[in-house]
C-alpha cells in the first residue's frame, strides 16, 4: 500500500470522548490527547513542551474508547 503512515502516540485524554453516528450508521468517536515531552535546549536548560492532538476513532475502536476512557485517562 502506497502513501500509508502509522504512528503510535501515548498521552492523556484532555476531554471526555464524544461518540456520534454518521448518516450511514457508522460509529465515530472524537477525542483529544495531550503528549508531554522534556528536552534540554542549546544552553542546557531542561524544557517541557505539551502537544495537543485531535483524534478520531471509527467503529469498534471508537466504541471502546468512548466506553472506557474519560478526561485524564492515559491512552
Amino acid at each position: 500500500m502506497r502513501g500509508f503512515s502509522k504512528a503510535i502516540v501515548a498521552g492523556n485524554v484532555t476531554r471526555d470522548p464524544e461518540m456520534r453516528t454518521t448518516a450511514s450508521g457508522s460509529q465515530v468517536c472524537s477525542f483529544a490527547i495531550a503528549v508531554n515531552r522534556s528536552y534540554r535546549d542549546s544552553s542546557g536548560v531542561q524544557q517541557d513542551q505539551v502537544s495537543y492532538l485531535d483524534c478520531v476513532a471509527w467503529g469498534k475502536s471508537g466504541e471502546l474508547i468512548s466506553q472506557y476512557t474519560h478526561k485524564g485517562s492515559a491512552i
